[in-house]
């Protein structure tokens, strides 16, 4: 994942959805397609089986953050329960000897 070229969107899905048997369609959804910006999907969150990772250039979604969510809370909430920006955190590390 490279958080300086893309902006990645964690998008859990609605259980009795058609996209959350095959997440990676939700990009091809007529909605998602005729919308000013190119979504990929990138894969799950972890073990969550209902929240995925799906991304869009960073200089696109400046441009075009407001459709973007416009456009995918169309889906809410029979598609889609949540939308949330994923931000890139350090980790911290531990001294020497601390457990």
């Amino acid at each position: 994942m490279d958080y300086t070229l893309n902006t990645y969107l964690a998008i859990t899905l609605a259980p009795t959805s058609p996209y959350f048997a095959a997440p990676a369609n939700l990009v091809s959804a007529q909605v998602v397609q005729s919308a000013p910006f190119q979504l990929a999907y990138v894969g799950n969150v972890g073990a969550l089986q209902d929240t995925h990772l799906y991304s869009l250039p960073k200089s696109q979604y400046e441009q075009v953050k407001d459709q973007v969510y416009a456009v995918l809370g169309t889906l809410k909430p029979n598609h889609i329960r949540s939308i949330d920006v994923q931000v890139p955190r350090q980790r911290a590390k531990r001294a020497g000897g601390e457990l």
